[in-house]
């Protein structure tokens, strides 16, 4: 067990110490007025004093052996984070008047659990050395019952803090915010493994229980718990990062999808594209967005300087829902490769005059439609992505045909 310790405790610890680093910077900026983000931070640093404490197996002695000051101390830092994590909901949840009164009133109340943990904890020293070995409950019982003022006060403000964040979560309209509130809730629910085979520890050893065997268990579902609440709390501030990121990635995924479409109206029609355009997908990483816009574009253009060959060919098909769109975008990309292997249309009297219910027709008969997609640039681009896929498909069979 210390092995797993000396691993999970320094690695739980550094994350802490980086979220406290993270959230510290913006107070240092000028956010020293916002008790939320200060409630916040002062979280983090306590659960990184708890975790850095419980790492050295020399200061906390062992598990199931004597009690000392130092180890009431540790415990006392997890009931900290449990006051700063909710007076950060308090302020979170309450306009900021009516939350500095809610703030205090909740500190006093939580004042009283350092206060009787202390009290009790010297009283059981006055009776000898308090030991984690709860076989005769009855020998030493001021000290399980400051057992069971801890583990009460913890089990306490895990559910306070899991219920208000899970609330919370359905009020807010940003998305990261909802998110890291869920996680942070999930990781106060699996906390609550922690105070279970505690208490069970306590008044269960009597009967048989056997702490060795699930007190690992309970420890490392603390410091996962605690590790989701650092990822919960910490989620508005790097989520929209990761946001933007994964936007970004799918614009140069929709990029180089795009290049089958956009390739062979440039071959066809070298003009559509600006001169000092490369063509290289690289080249785009740089200024992706006006890239995607540029690309976008010049595919536009180059199925027009089809139709100026073609003819008009009346209604565009727009993308439908699932199949529907999957065969629309199959009909343009077959259309759009039917011209192109065809060529140039000879200029004459009937490219001007159009006849037929279906609108013009290309060569062997088969329109030329421009690709269209949605009212806004995310649904066209999506839309063109699926006929550039479905072009790259059927371009080889459709120039076979043409042969």
């Amino acid at each position: 067990m210390n092995g797993i310790t000396h691993i999970r405790y320094p690695i739980a610890a550094l994350a802490c110490w980086i979220a406290f680093a993270y959230t510290l910077v913006p107070l240092l900026r000028g956010h020293r007025r916002n008790a939320g983000l200060i409630a916040l931070c002062a979280s983090f640093g306590c659960q990184g004093m708890y975790l850095s404490m419980s790492t050295p197996v020399r200061w906390t002695g062992t598990l199931f052996g004597t009690i000392t000051w130092y180890n009431v101390s540790v415990q006392l830092w997890i009931i900290a984070v449990l006051a700063c994590q909710q007076i950060l909901l308090i302020h979170w949840i309450h306009p900021r008047a009516e939350a500095r009164v809610r703030a205090r009133r909740r500190l006093l109340l939580l004042a009283t659990v350092p206060v009787t943990m202390v009290v009790l904890f010297f009283l059981a020293t006055l009776q000898g050395p308090p030991r984690n070995v709860f076989t005769r409950p009855g020998d030493q019982p001021f000290f399980v019952a400051y057992q069971a003022a801890y583990l009460t006060a913890f089990v306490v403000g895990k559910v306070l803090v899991a219920r208000a964040c899970w609330h919370f979560a359905k009020l807010t309209d940003h998305r990261w915010v909802r998110r890291g509130l869920r996680i942070a809730a999930a990781g106060a629910v699996i906390e609550l493994v922690y105070p279970a085979g505690r208490y069970a520890d306590v008044f269960l050893a009597q009967y048989g229980w056997n702490p060795m065997r699930w007190s690992d268990v309970s420890r490392t579902t603390l410091t996962i718990g605690m590790v989701l609440n650092i990822v919960g709390w910490t989620a508005p501030l790097w989520g929209p990062r990761v946001s933007a990121a994964r936007s970004w990635l799918a614009d140069y995924r929709s990029y180089r999808l795009l290049r089958p479409l956009w390739q062979a109206l440039h071959q066809a029609h070298p003009e559509i594209s600006l001169p000092s355009s490369t063509g290289s997908d690289l080249s785009a990483l740089y200024d992706l967005r006006f890239h995607l816009h540029r690309r976008v574009i010049e595919i536009r253009d180059g199925c027009l300087a089809l139709r100026g060959h073609h003819g008009d060919p009346g209604a565009v098909l727009m993308p439908g829902q699932g199949a529907a769109a999957e065969r629309h975008a199959e009909v343009e990309a077959a259309h759009i490769a039917a011209a192109l292997a065809a060529g140039p249309r000879p200029p004459g009297p009937e490219a001007d005059d159009p006849a037929g219910v279906d609108g013009p027709s290309g060569p062997n008969g088969v329109p030329v439609p421009a690709a269209a997609g949605g009212p806004d640039f995310s649904a066209d681009v999506a839309w063109l992505v699926e006929v550039s896929r479905a072009f790259a498909r059927v371009r080889p069979a459709v120039a076979q045909t043409g042969r």
